[in-house]
């Protein structure tokens, strides 16, 4: 099959094919679809290098980010470039925005074999459309895995991590625990809140509506989140919070009231500024490190051998007190 046969089967010129291929921003959405369509359909791969591209590899692999500006993502990409260096392949780093048509558009890199794989840590397509690419193409998600898909994955154990963090203040007393979350990520935000509720639960403590705060992952978002809870008239003695930026605008708040001694606040992710904010902030860490490093030798198998099994990894994290809980344990 060439260029010819995939212009005649969808009814358009070569030239148009072509620049479906090279993802020309002049080819409408429509014609690009079909086209992409009947290529993957009957598994073409165009010969852009001067020699069919089935039987080569460029030795690149894709990371698809939502953000640059969260600092959490610089540990795990460096996990990823160290191993990928050594199995000897470059990594090519792009931000979607959480934009489908972002994520379509790097996801023609995949298809045009431009790259040999796909880690991606936050997708916008849904359980099926990330199954099928899955079984096309060496695809794997991390931290954030599509709910219901049948893809290799990197993740913590979230349900866990909260329930942990929950019960240690639980056990010391506190009953008037918040819950300050985002309302996007629903992999881990779902798993998060499991966990809090489920130690509620296991200590007797009825759930309390007001103590849950759904907001965005922003440093204001934390500020204004915190503002409302310590509103209530019955405030909270512990704060939990799904991010290191929510934890920080908790903090800010609080210091501006001086409540910071009274009310405990812990964050997720182990952000590097979370040690040198003063107060420092208390964390779930996850090892973003590993994450990354996992993450691409979950890709590699699937390069190596497509028909390799799916595997959901879990790695452990880790609870790490400082000051804004009071020192309970220094790190």
């Amino acid at each position: 099959m060439n260029l010819t046969d995939i212009a005649q089967m969808c009814g358009v010129s070569i030239a148009t094919v072509s620049r479906v291929i090279n993802n020309d921003p002049r080819v409408a959405r429509k014609t690009k679809l079909k086209v992409m369509k009947v290529i993957e359909e009957n598994d073409f791969v165009p010969n852009t290098s001067g020699r069919h591209l089935r039987t080569s590899r460029s030795n690149k692999i894709l990371v698809m980010l939502p953000t640059f500006s969260n600092q959490f993502y610089s540990r795990i990409v460096e996990g990823i470039e160290d191993r990928a260096d050594k199995m000897g392949y470059q990594v090519v780093v792009v931000m979607t925005m959480l934009e489908k048509t972002l994520e379509m558009k790097y996801l023609d890199m995949l298809r045009a074999k431009q790259v040999d794989g796909c880690i991606n840590f936050f997708s916008t397509f849904n359980s099926d459309e990330i199954t099928a690419i899955a079984a096309r193409y060496p695809y794997v998600q991390g931290c954030e895995p599509t709910l219901g898909a049948d893809v290799s994955s990197v993740v913590i154990d979230n349900e866990n991590a909260i329930y942990t963090a929950a019960m240690e203040f639980l056990e010391q007393g506190h009953t008037r625990i918040a819950y300050m979350s985002g309302d996007y990520y629903k992999f881990s935000e779902l798993s998060r809140e499991k966990g809090y509720r489920r130690a509620l639960k296991e200590k007797g403590i009825p759930f309390d509506e007001e103590l849950l705060g759904k907001t965005n992952y922003r440093f204001k978002d934390g500020v204004v989140e915190c503002q409302r809870l310590m509103s209530l008239k019955k405030p909270p003695s512990v704060i939990l919070c799904t991010s290191d930026p929510l934890a920080i605008g908790a903090m800010n708040f609080l210091r501006s009231g001086n409540w910071p001694e009274q009310v405990k606040v812990m964050g997720f992710d182990n952000s590097d500024i979370t040690k040198y904010y003063l107060p420092s902030i208390s964390t779930i860490a996850q090892p973003r490190y590993e994450l990354g490093t996992t993450a691409f030798d979950l890709l590699y198998e699937k390069i190596e051998d497509r028909k390799s099994p799916v595997k959901k990894t879990i790695l452990p994290f880790e609870i790490i007190h400082r000051e804004s809980t009071g020192n309970l344990r220094l790190s």
